[in-house]
């Protein structure tokens, strides 16, 4: 598949733009930006390609072509190289670090944008390159919206940002499968029914070196502590965790290292297991770094399978379930949390029980519909605000190009100087107009006033009883009526010399 030539100039509402997709490996965003691509008409989504970080070596056309987006979706995925060619009304955004990379390109032009702030993604607590990071990114004028995935997310921005709380909108969870097809009474295998083992598995990343975080660490010990009492129990860990991270002994022959799987793994894996387990804790001791939501998303997808959460909540998220009832909250005491699953692993109709009142409860809370309405709807609320005016630079020049420019320019520049040189000899010129206008209208009505004067003078040689020749008189009286049809100034000049003229020959 040939790689996209540029796309030239392209409006929509609504502009996503992610590292991961067209990239499989992300669900979640995979299902949430197909929905939006879909109802949004007028949208588009450009990618940084960041999959290229240990997930795919695909290039972007070959990522394209295997996607699971929707066919007509995938005319409108685009490299990010095309923002410069993309005029949105609105920009979407998940995860800290993506949005603060991007800041830069939006203020350029003025691009309003909604960010959705999950747990992860470089947001971390109360570390200072976060918190400047949250800071710059929410309290910016573009910001119009943070979606809140977890109560603590909300608590620690509004803290942080000093925002007002309704920039904030707070949607507990987030978009994952929940009409997968599976249903507990069919699908669910159990043991002594359908299966002959118990199963207990351990679903998500490392970071690092770091097997604390997750819970592996707590897998393992309770793993340890259950194997001697229930022979037929079966440990699986999925995720990229090996069996050299931590000594296994009694139980090395009862876990199985499944590695990293793609989501269409878990849909034969998760009916068949009866807990999933998930003492995850803070980044560092006090609550401080990286953070995972609760539920994580592996133990979500998981519990929309029948698969019941043991979980622990260190960080007191949970807002909508009940110890015992549905789900098991469980803590760092190693022997306390076994003693609570092995008394579950003896009593099956409790432990199915229970793995059932899970299971309609993360439908009920975590409706995928429910999640993708309430984010629509803050979108659309969005896009018919107040519009702003979205800028589009100058397209980029190559540097052939660039000679060309510079000459151009230099007789642009030439042209100009020549212009505002004309402009001011213009009002020089001007200038001097206006004092030769002003000289005239002072000669002409200095004139009118020699005018009148010459011609009282004429009239008074004409009736003065001299003893002149009568042809000296007459000559006077002819060369002021004359005088009279003329302008002023010509006038003027006409009888002072004819004047002049008659006296020097009355004197002779």
């Amino acid at each position: 598949m040939q790689e996209q030539d540029s796309i030239g100039t392209k409006y929509c509402d609504l502009l996503i733009i992610d590292e991961m997709l067209p990239c499989n490996f992300s669900t979640f965003r995979l299902l949430e930006y197909s929905h939006y691509l879909t109802h949004f008409r007028s949208s588009i989504l450009l990618t940084t390609e960041g999959w290229h970080g240990g997930y795919s070596n695909l290039g972007f056309s070959s990522q394209l072509s295997e996607s699971n987006l929707p066919a007509e979706a995938k005319s409108r995925v685009f490299k990010f190289d095309e923002l410069r060619n993309i005029v949105p009304k609105l920009a979407y955004i998940t995860f800290l670090n993506n949005a603060d990379q991007l800041l830069p390109y939006l203020e350029e032009r003025a691009i309003p944008f909604v960010l959705q702030l999950y747990p992860g993604g470089g947001f971390d607590l109360h570390t200072d390159v976060a918190d400047a990071r949250l800071r710059r990114v929410v309290n910016s004028p573009l910001c119009r919206k943070v979606i809140v995935s977890q109560n603590l997310s909300q608590t620690y921005a509004l803290d942080i940002t000093q925002a007002p709380i309704e920039k904030f909108e707070f949607i507990y969870g987030g978009v994952y499968e929940t009409h997968n097809g599976f249903d507990f009474h069919r699908d669910k295998k159990r043991y002594g029914r359908n299966k002959d083992t118990l199963d207990i598995c351990f679903v998500a990343h490392r970071y690092g070196n770091d097997v604390r975080k997750k819970g592996y660490d707590q897998f393992i010990a309770i793993g340890k502590a259950l194997a001697p009492a229930f022979p037929d129990l079966r440990l699986h860990v999925v995720g990229d965790y090996t069996s050299d991270q931590i000594p296994l002994d009694e139980i090395a022959d009862r876990i199985t290292f499944h590695g990293k799987q793609p989501n269409s793994f878990f849909k034969e894996f998760y009916p068949g297991m009866d807990i999933i387990l998930s003492v995850n804790r803070p980044a560092n001791e006090g609550g401080s770094g990286a953070f995972d939501g609760f539920p994580t998303g592996a133990c979500m997808e998981a519990g929309f399978s029948g698969v019941l959460n043991c979980i622990s909540d260190p960080l007191r998220m949970n807002v909508a379930f009940t110890d015992d009832v549905d789900i098991i909250l469980l803590d760092y005491e190693t022997h306390k949390s076994a003693q609570r699953i092995a008394a579950l692993l003896r009593d099956l109709d409790k432990l199915y029980g229970l793995a059932y009142c899970n299971w309609k409860k993360y439908l009920e809370v975590f409706d995928k519909n429910q999640q993708l309405w309430k984010r629509c709807q803050l979108i659309t609320n969005e896009l018919l605000a107040e519009e702003k005016l979205i800028v589009r630079p100058p397209s980029r020049r190559s540097d052939m190009d660039m000679s060309l420019f510079s000459e151009l320019t230099e007789k642009l520049r030439q042209a100009a100087g020549n212009h505002l040189d004309a402009e001011r000899r213009h009002d020089n010129l001007l200038a001097e107009y206006r004092k030769l206008a002003s000289g005239f209208e002072s000669v002409a009505e200095e004139n009118k006033r020699l005018a009148a004067r010459l011609l009282a003078q004429a009239e008074t040689v004409v009736h003065t009883p001299t003893p002149s020749p009568m042809q000296a008189h007459g000559r006077a009286e002819v060369m002021a009526l004359r005088a009279l049809r003329l302008t002023p100034l010509r006038r003027a000049r006409i009888i002072f010399s004819r004047i002049a003229s008659h006296f020097r020959q009355t004197m002779n």
